[in-house]
């Protein structure tokens, strides 16, 4: 899997990596019924502490965006589509917190309103990843 973290950004590893396998699910990269690597394994790819990616395993599969394996197997999978997390009101809550302190610093910086809904439509629309091809 080709996961690229930003080791000197403000966003801790942990969410930068789960960000990017929804992003990789979302894109249709990571398909339904794929086994992720181990934490370990990935934690070694990444040269990051296992840790590190059990959190963002874990925190996926709290939200629903992963699940444990159950056919004998150790591991993680991408579930059906189906079995994804649909939209909440705690989502709706999140992307509104966060889309306005972005309105507001848009606004602070001269952005009208037809650049934030551009900006906003660009990236909704866009390939929401920088996956590879593969988890191999």
């Amino acid at each position: 899997m080709f996961i690229e973290l930003d080791v000197h950004g403000d966003v801790p590893l942990q969410e930068q990596i789960a960000h990017q396998i929804i992003a990789g699910i979302a894109s249709g990269t990571l398909k339904p019924g794929k086994t992720l690597p181990s934490a370990r394994r990935l934690a070694s790819d990444l040269r990051v502490k296992s840790t590190v990616v059990h959190k963002a395993y874990h925190t996926l599969m709290e939200e629903g965006f992963l699940q444990e394996r159950y056919d004998g197997k150790l591991g993680v999978l991408i579930p059906a589509l189906n079995e994804m997390p649909r939209v909440t009101d705690g989502y709706k809550e999140r992307l509104a917190k966060q889309l306005r302190a972005l309105a507001a610093e848009g606004r602070a910086r001269g952005m009208t309103e037809a650049e934030f809904s551009k900006a906003c439509l660009n990236i909704y629309r866009s390939d929401l990843t920088r996956m590879g091809d593969s988890l191999e």
